[in-house]
């Protein structure tokens, strides 16, 4: 073991851990010394660079350019400006005339009494009624049907209860009355009719209107003479027409 002399008088011992506390400590300040040298050394002198002055020269400025000489402009002369046209009159709405007022539900009247009947027609030159021909729907011809060589006339078609009864006036349908209608027709080739009245007993207005409407969907076939047609033959006969509360009945 190594021992380090402190004085005269004794001796200290040196262990390894003071052996290497000993050697960092030397090392440390090597390390120090050169940081330092090296530090100094790669410092580089800083200069000083002072900028050159700035010369700036005034130069004088050139001289305004001359104004170009106005152009001698014509004066044009102000056009005369037409007047607008007048505004075309605005039309007044007229004003909406009022809706008409709801027309009042009609109440069923009372049927109407019946009126004198008219009198009859002058006579002219008839058929010769070959019998009284007072049954309904009984045709009574001219020339007599007994005669040999004629045909009497007959039907083809008569109107039925459902076709007549909307040509009756709706005041009438709620009444109760009969009517009987004496008709005299005139019957062509194409079996149509043409008929009058010459006599009604009762004589209701609203009845008599329905009766002559109906005459168009009549049809009779005309008498024949030595088997020929007759044209414009006319016949007569009774018809009697019955209205209950509604019902209507042609007999």
């Amino acid at each position: 073991m190594d021992a380090i002399a402190l004085d005269p008088g004794g001796y200290v011992s040196i262990n390894n851990r003071r052996r290497a506390l000993a050697f960092a400590g030397v090392a440390a300040v090597y390390l120090a010394i050169i940081l330092i040298f090296i530090g100094i050394r790669e410092r580089a002198p800083q200069r000083l660079v002072r900028e050159a002055p700035m010369t700036i020269t005034l130069l004088p400025l050139d001289p305004p350019e001359k104004p170009a000489p106005a152009r001698d402009l014509a004066i044009e002369k102000p056009r005369p400006q037409r007047p607008a046209p007048p505004a075309p009159p605005v039309a007044k709405a007229l004003p909406r005339p009022a809706p008409p007022p709801p027309a009042p539900q009609r109440a069923m009247p009372a049927v109407p009494p019946p009126l004198p009947a008219p009198p009859p027609p002058a006579a002219a030159a008839g058929p010769i009624r070959a019998g009284e021909g007072d049954a309904v729907y009984d045709l009574d011809s001219g020339a007599g049907g007994g005669q040999p060589g004629s045909v009497p006339p007959r039907w083809l078609r008569k109107v039925t209860n459902d076709e007549f009864f909307p040509l009756v006036d709706e005041d009438l349908l709620q009444a109760s009355l009969e009517v009987d209608y004496r008709m005299e027709c005139t019957i062509s080739l194409d079996t149509r009719v043409k008929c009058r009245v010459l006599r009604e007993v009762p004589f209701y207005p609203g009845l008599r209107r329905a009766v002559l409407a109906a005459v168009p969907m009549l049809r009779m076939a005309p008498g024949k003479r030595d088997g020929r047609p007759i044209d414009q033959q006319k016949v007569e006969f009774l018809w009697r027409i019955t209205v209950d509360r509604g019902d209507i009945r042609l007999r």
